[in-house]
This record gives structure tokens, C-alpha cells and sequence, in this order.
């Protein structure tokens, strides 16, 4: 998903909505953290991984919502 796609889901709702993201083991937790971030594209195909990996030396930048 990208900025765009994002503020288009986000615009069409009640602005006072909570935003939660999931929890560790279970639950949820409040976004508390919009940090830029570059990012080397996939990395990963194992399930318990994401699919990407953080690195300074990435070449695609990204916005890490936690």
C-alpha cells in the first residue's frame, strides 16, 4: 500500500477513530511511531517473516507505522 491508497481509506472515516496496530502475542496497541525508514524488498519468504528488511542501505523508502 502506498501514502495515497492510505489517505484514501483514512479520509472516509471518522477522523476521531482509534488506530490500532496488532499486538506481539495478541491484542492490540495504539500507532505511536510514523518513523521514514529504507527498506531492501523481499528479503524474506518465510511465513513468520515479513517480507522486507530494514536497512540504511535500502533503496526503497517507506514509512514504518508502529
Amino acid at each position: 500500500m502506498n501514502v495515497r491508497t492510505l489517505i484514501e481509506h483514512l479520509s472516509k472515516l471518522d477522523p476521531e477513530l482509534m488506530v490500532v496496530v496488532s499486538g506481539y502475542e495478541g491484542g492490540v496497541d495504539e500507532v505511536d511511531l510514523l518513523e521514514p525508514v529504507k527498506l531492501k524488498l523481499n528479503m524474506y519468504t518465510e511465513w513468520y517473516y515479513g517480507k522486507h528488511e530494514e536497512d540504511k542501505d535500502g533503496e526503497t523508502q517507506a514509512i514504518k507505522i508502529g
